[in-house]
């Protein structure tokens, strides 16, 4: 299985877990950062940081499979 597929799994399972939860607020924030990661395995642009377009990293992907920007850039 490639890493995108990797990960659209794992993402698609959070967002059904989460969105079991009901409608809380921080709920919504992690269903919308969940929902444009999808988008951008969709488009094949996940894994670049939407700063400077630059590898995330896998590792940090794997923590965090919605986030968009590198280390470097998220400070």
């Amino acid at each position: 299985m490639d890493f995108a597929a990797e990960a659209e799994r794992l993402l698609k399972s959070r967002k059904r877990a989460l969105a079991a939860l009901g409608p809380a607020g921080d709920t919504r924030s992690e269903l919308s950062e969940i929902e444009a990661a999808l988008r951008r395995i969709a488009r094949g642009k996940y894994g670049s940081c939407e700063r400077c377009g630059g590898a995330i990293g896998r590792d940090r992907l794997r923590a965090l499979p919605e986030v968009r920007f590198c280390i470097g850039c998220s400070g």
